[in-house]
């Protein structure tokens, strides 16, 4: 049984619930790239998500209020996806991730090759 973190202990435990799954990153970053898409404009550019997968995150997005999706009554259905204003209050964050990420790459490597070897 997967344990669930622990709300009243660690405050940071949403987001850091939210991203333990990387593809709650990824997707967030793109629809804030792109703005407004649909499910199989996602699906195609992120390929190596599963359905099943962006399916699941974008509904925790959504649950979790940092997209907006907007179905509309038509046949075949067509369902929109876009950043809400509450997720681009975490995009900068998330871009100095990003940008940390970039500066320390080499770093983090050097040190698990070290530290690989004790």
């Amino acid at each position: 049984m997967k344990k669930k973190f622990d709300y009243e202990y660690c405050k940071a435990a949403p987001i850091l619930e939210l991203f333990s799954n990387k593809w709650a990153f990824v997707v967030l970053l793109t629809l804030h790239e792109h703005q407004i898409m649909r499910f199989n404009e996602l699906f195609r550019l992120i390929p190596s998500i599963s359905e099943k997968m962006l399916s699941n995150i974008l509904h925790s997005l959504a649950t979790d209020g940092l997209i907006n999706r907007k179905a509309y009554p038509e046949i075949p259905p067509r369902v929109e996806y876009c950043v809400s204003e509450f997720g681009e209050t975490l995009i900068p964050h998330l871009i100095s991730i990003i940008e940390w990420g970039k500066t320390n790459h080499n770093k983090i490597l050097f040190n698990r090759r070290i530290n690989s070897r004790k």
